[in-house]
């Protein structure tokens, strides 16, 4: 028994045109989905390149010191507490230790009477002092930089060596940018920081010891 041959029906023009078009409707759908994930990646990166550019723009660049060890001392004008006008340039010619403190703080009233006990040995190095309040306290209330000098130093404020004053604003931003509230420089005779530090009622052995190499 012969099979028959069935011959495959051609398609109209309409259905030809009709398949072409679905076809190219799924490709313009298939390339609008990878056009939009692109833009969708572009606008990511560029948020996230804002992001990060706006973040490292945010981030501070660490503070230098410009009182730095080896380098000359910044000049700035200080007034004694006797009303006197003077400057660090004319501290010259003379070691001196150049202490900024706050009166309400704690370390700085017990550095201030370590002082008075070993002002003798700073005064063998032939180091005077210079201890000055930083500009209006650094903003708290505290006694006068008077009152603070008779309470803790006693007979010792009065000694030739050892002067009290408040130094300008431009002279605490200078040597105390980072608003510490006790902070102290040992200069040498031409006027070079030497020696950096803080609460002397803690480090003033090392502090003696950095005096004799100024002697």
């Amino acid at each position: 028994m012969s099979k028959r041959r069935t011959t495959p029906q051609r398609m109209t023009r309409r259905e030809r045109q009709q398949i072409r078009a679905e076809a190219a409707h799924r490709s313009r759908v298939r390339w609008g989905w990878i056009g939009a994930s692109v833009a969708a990646v572009a606008v990511l990166g560029a948020l996230l390149g804002l992001h990060f550019a706006a973040a490292s723009k945010a981030v501070p660049a660490p503070a230098v010191p410009v009182a730095a060890v080896g380098q000359p001392a910044p000049n700035g004008r200080l007034t004694t507490a006797s009303g006197a006008v003077t400057t660090v340039s004319a501290l010259q010619g003379k070691p001196t230790l150049l202490w900024f403190v706050t009166t309400w703080c704690s370390s700085c009233q017990a550095g201030t009477q370590a002082m008075a006990q070993d002002l003798p040995n700073l005064r063998a190095d032939g180091v005077r002092v210079v201890e000055v309040e930083n500009y209006r306290d650094l903003g708290q209330a505290g006694p006068s930089i008077q009152a603070f000098a008779s309470a803790l130093a006693g007979k010792a404020a009065n000694a030739g060596d050892w002067t009290f004053g408040a130094a300008s604003k431009q002279l605490t931003q200078e040597y105390n940018p980072g608003a510490e509230l006790d902070i102290y420089y040992l200069l040498n005779s031409s006027g070079r920081v030497v020696y950096v530090n803080s609460s002397p009622a803690s480090t003033m052995s090392q502090l003696l010891q950095a005096a004799k190499s100024v002697a």
